[in-house]
């Protein structure tokens, strides 16, 4: 008699893993001159640079001040997340001698942060990362949590990576020089964060709106530790984006559908604000209308706009890149929206309230 040879396999077995790794984050006004600590704590064989041309003497006193081997300047913003990008990076790292023992440090943007973990997670199948981010967006948000990643055919970080990195170093001074659009747009991103996780974190900022609207160093400094904060906490308890880390994602279903349909040239943190309130205006059954006001009152003192312009309100071109969102499943498109202030609940986005945000 014949048996099945599979039905009697010579090992069936499971194995469990469990990788510790933690991210050293110091934020604060004059702390650039701790980098060479940061660095010099991950015990490198060398250490390369790649920063934003734009803040290409921020680059320089780093590259100085950890003795570089190697310093690459790019040109930040989306262009730069591209796997071409991805790999000339790293074809310059093999051409520089670098190990895994090398720290890739990257400074600049959250498109330069993105890039730069990413290639420090691929390149050797691993390198020790610190990274510097020089705006708003970078120092609350970007920088933060290990997601990495570059757009592909049209859509937004499509390929990418969880990599936590191993320290993160935000002078709050690097954002002296820092254009008011961009400055703004991470402001963006401190409402979402508040919105739905953090009602006395969100009442803190409408005390502050006035103070960040100026630039004030005090309370630029201390928006920027909320957010960290508040987001370190959620990306402790759900690294890989599992349950909890969704919270964060309010305003990105609908915001990166109109990045996409913008062809990229939509600025992340613009985008952001004008989701978070097309999705509370999709989701009216479960957010109350003082809970969107309140919301979109905050970001217009913070000198963000959110209303979308009428050339995106395409709801077959919007639906169908909603339906490609790294988030969305065979049957669904969830959403994380506020219920009230600092309490956010899980929706499913439909075509159906797509339609109702855009009306």
């Amino acid at each position: 008699m014949e048996t099945d040879p599979l039905a009697s396999p010579n090992l069936d077995a499971t194995y469990a893993f469990t990788r510790t790794t933690s991210t050293r984050v110091v934020v604060g006004r004059g702390v650039e001159g701790r980098i060479a600590e940061l660095v010099g704590a991950l015990d490198p064989d060398g250490v390369v640079v790649i920063h934003d041309r734009n803040v290409t003497p921020l680059g320089e006193r780093i590259a100085a001040a950890v003795g570089a081997r190697l310093r690459l300047p790019v040109v930040g913003g989306e262009d730069l997340k591209r796997l071409q990008m991805v790999g000339h990076l790293s074809q310059a790292l093999s051409d520089g001698g670098a190990t895994r023992r090398t720290v890739l440090v990257g400074v600049g943007g959250g498109t330069v942060t993105d890039v730069v973990g990413l290639v420090a997670s691929l390149h050797l199948r691993g390198l020790p990362l610190v990274l510097c981010p020089t705006t708003t967006l970078g120092m609350g948000d970007a920088a933060l949590g290990g997601k990495s990643g570059v757009d592909h055919a049209g859509l937004k970080n499509v390929i990418g990576t969880f990599r936590q990195p191993d320290a993160v170093l935000a002078d709050v001074d690097w954002l002296a020089t820092l254009l008011d659009v961009h400055y703004g747009e991470g402001l963006a991103e401190y409402v979402k964060q508040a919105a739905v996780l953090d009602a006395a974190g969100f009442e803190r900022l409408e005390e502050l709106a006035d103070g960040l609207r100026a630039r004030d160093p005090e309370a630029v400094t201390e928006a920027v530790t909320l957010a960290v904060r508040t987001k370190m906490e959620v990306v402790v308890a759900d690294e890989v984006e599992g349950d909890r880390r969704r919270w964060l994602n309010f305003g990105h279903t609908i915001g990166h559908a109109l990045e996409s349909a913008a062809g990229m040239s939509l600025r992340h943190g613009r985008a952001v604000a004008m989701g978070m309130l097309a999705e509370c205006r999709a989701a009216s059954d479960r957010t109350p209308g003082d809970v969107s006001e309140r919301i979109d009152a905050l970001l217009g003192r913070l000198g963000l706009a959110t209303a979308i312009p009428s050339h995106l309100c395409d709801v077959d071109r919007l639906w169908n890149l909603a339906q490609q969102d790294k988030k969305a499943t065979s049957s669904s498109v969830p959403m994380v929206v506020p219920s009230r202030i600092g309490a956010g609940v899980l929706v499913e986005l439909t075509r159906e309230r797509l339609e109702r945000a855009l009306a």
